[in-house]
């Protein structure tokens, strides 16, 4: 019995030795916002001992894993890399730290809060362990010993990578991370990553207005015209795929498969009052893009429209004969297009805000001797998180559209949307979104609606009263 008291009190007295000659300095958890479900721990190690130590691992009831990792930045790449153990000489001391050791905190069993503290129970190759108290603070509470931020610069910058590396992993667990559906614009990936993603768009056109008033069909009638439209629906299914080439470059692809509808009404002569409907579907043109990242907020998006959809499309008319459809009803523009897009998103703790600025130019004309009018776009919206994986927008649309160049050479003159003098216009609309992040996935949903506000046009020409985009996003490894 008394050998057994003796090996008992050995082992506490080599366990008292182990925790008074391993001392820890300064931990802190850092608070992350509340879908985030991943944290880092830093600290200071001391070892006042003869012999040297080694950390092999950590555990807590307050997380379901934790690992040891250390970031490294190789050339202008940031690496996060797991550690199974980390030495501790003899009279040293290693610091856990941004951009360089911490402790990686996954699942949290509940939400943790600020200035809650943490035991975390440290795990030593020797077979003990070191009870630790973390007190949990904001990222820029956080202070490191003095020495490691004035006196090495480098330090003091890698540790700012650190941060905003961070900052990023954080932001991309966020429904607000992506731009809102209706945005035109993509994002940088990860590098090596492969996205594919399907988007619906609809719109609903009635006619019509001339400058900033609704005209009636007498008033087209007036002008010359012996048919009007009175409706139009487009329909557009969009087939994207994005593949990120490093962390600045990502290369793109989109081909739509586009549905529309015109209703027109006969206002003189043979079959007065008589409606009629045409259709044209098919694939329109396919655009390949390259997306540049300018900064951690911004990016530079240069794409090319090549010509795939038809430009020629033709429908029966109210006699039954076959005639091409006008310029509206068309699938493509029969020419190369070059459309240049700048980027930017600012995301903060509880929200976010961006913008986006498009513009299309076209270049010469397409074999029916008539081209598209340029066209100018500029978007802005903000969002906030409503849950963990849904979060709110409302933004703003500008677009201003040219007239249509040249004339085509089977045009006829009894209607407005074949006048090519009548589809410049100034657009401003509002907006609604959600975003939906699948949870457990890399998979998201948007829905984006709107309805313009005001509307400035050239002639008697149809109006958008309705457009909705819903669209579906995964991304992969190559």
């Amino acid at each position: 019995m008394k050998k057994i008291l003796y090996f008992v009190t050995f082992l506490f007295t080599l366990n008292t030795a182990i925790a008074n000659d391993v001392i820890v300095e300064n931990p802190i958890v850092r608070l992350m916002p509340l879908n985030v479900k991943t944290t880092a721990g830093y600290f200071e190690l001391s070892n006042k001992s003869d012999v040297e130590e080694t950390l092999i691992g950590a555990k807590s009831n307050s997380f379901k894993n934790i690992e040891i990792h250390e970031s490294k930045k190789d050339g202008d790449v940031m690496q996060m890399l797991k550690r199974n153990s980390v030495s501790i000489k003899s009279k040293s001391n290693i610091k856990f730290m941004p951009m360089g050791l911490h402790l990686m905190l996954m699942n949290p069993i509940k939400q943790i809060e600020e200035n809650q503290e943490i035991s975390i129970t440290l795990i030593f190759e020797s077979g003990k362990n070191l009870d630790i108290n973390f007190l949990v603070k904001k990222m820029d509470e956080m202070k490191m010993p003095k020495m490691d931020m004035e006196n090495d610069s480098q330090c003091s910058d890698m540790d700012m990578g650190e941060m905003k590396m961070g900052n990023m992993m954080t932001n991309m667990s966020r429904p607000d991370f992506v731009f809102p559906v209706g945005v035109k614009g993509g994002k940088n990936m990860m590098a090596k990553r492969i996205m594919f993603s399907y988007k619906f768009g609809t719109m609903d056109m009635d006619c019509c207005k001339d400058s900033t008033s609704s005209v009636n069909n007498d008033f087209i009638k007036s002008l010359g015209f012996s048919m009007a439209p009175t409706d139009m629906t487009m329909d557009m299914h969009m087939f994207h795929a994005m593949y990120a080439y490093n962390k600045n470059i990502s290369l793109m692809a989109m081909l739509p498969y586009i549905e529309k509808e015109m209703d027109m009404v006969k206002l003189s002569g043979m079959n007065s009052g008589r409606t009629h409907r045409s259709s044209s579907r098919g694939i329109g043109d396919l655009s390949i893009a390259g997306l540049y990242k300018l900064s951690g907020k911004s990016n530079l998006k240069l794409s090319l429209s090549i010509p795939t959809g038809e430009f020629d499309e033709k429908d029966e008319n109210m006699m039954g004969m076959m005639k091409i459809l006008p310029y509206p009803m068309q699938l493509g523009s029969g020419t190369y297009d070059v459309t240049l897009c700048y980027s930017f998103q600012e995301i903060f703790s509880d929200w976010s805000y961006g913008f986006q600025l498009n513009a299309t130019k076209r270049f010469d004309y397409n074999s029916e001797d008539w081209r598209y009018g340029d066209r100018r776009e500029v978007s802005a919206w903000a969002a906030k998180p409503l849950f963990k994986t849904f979060s709110f927008s409302i933004g703003l649309d500008i677009e201003h559209q040219d007239n249509i160049n040249g004339k085509s050479s089977k045009r006829n003159n009894m209607t407005p949307t074949w006048n090519e003098y009548f589809h410049s216009h100034l657009r401003v609309s509002s907006n609604i979104g959600l975003n939906y992040k699948i949870p457990n996935s890399k998979s998201r949903i948007g829905l984006q609606c709107g309805v313009p506000i005001y509307e400035d046009v050239d002639g008697s020409q149809m109006v958008p009263d309705f457009k909705c985009n819903l669209g579906f996003s995964s991304m992969m490894k190559n």
